[in-house]
């Protein structure tokens, strides 16, 4: 069950480059990939036993990467991390944690949470 639901990326989160059709399966794989990230804390003490403030977290991280993985899914993937022809060069900024690639502005959100932290 994903961390985030619909509502709450449409109303709170204010999101909208995820269309309705694709929305839960999108928020429920970012969520594992959340997992992931968080070395599978928030599955170990559920997400209920979280601080409001984490939670808060969680669902704004989780409809980040939701949004991040559906725009540049195709490129996350791709053997390449770069790209040049001519004078024109392409290369993408991409995070890795725990195998999950991401964005600076997940792992920012995760990172005030504690849940990141590898000592816990």
């Amino acid at each position: 069950m994903p961390y985030a639901d619909a509502e709450y990326y449409q109303g709170d989160y204010g999101g909208s480059v995820i269309p309705i059709a694709e929305l839960t399966r999108q928020l429920s794989k970012a969520s594992d990939q959340i997992d992931s990230m968080t070395y599978n804390r928030i599955v170990a003490v559920g997400f209920e036993a979280l601080t409001p403030f984490q939670q808060g977290r969680v669902k704004k991280a989780v409809c980040a990467q939701a949004e991040y993985v559906y725009q540049y899914g195709a490129y996350l993937d791709a053997p390449l991390s770069g790209y040049s022809a001519g004078s024109i060069s392409l290369t993408l900024n991409v995070i890795e944690t725990n195998g999950v690639k991401t964005s600076n502005e997940v792992v920012n959100l995760l990172k005030t949470t504690g849940l990141t932290d590898r000592g816990l």
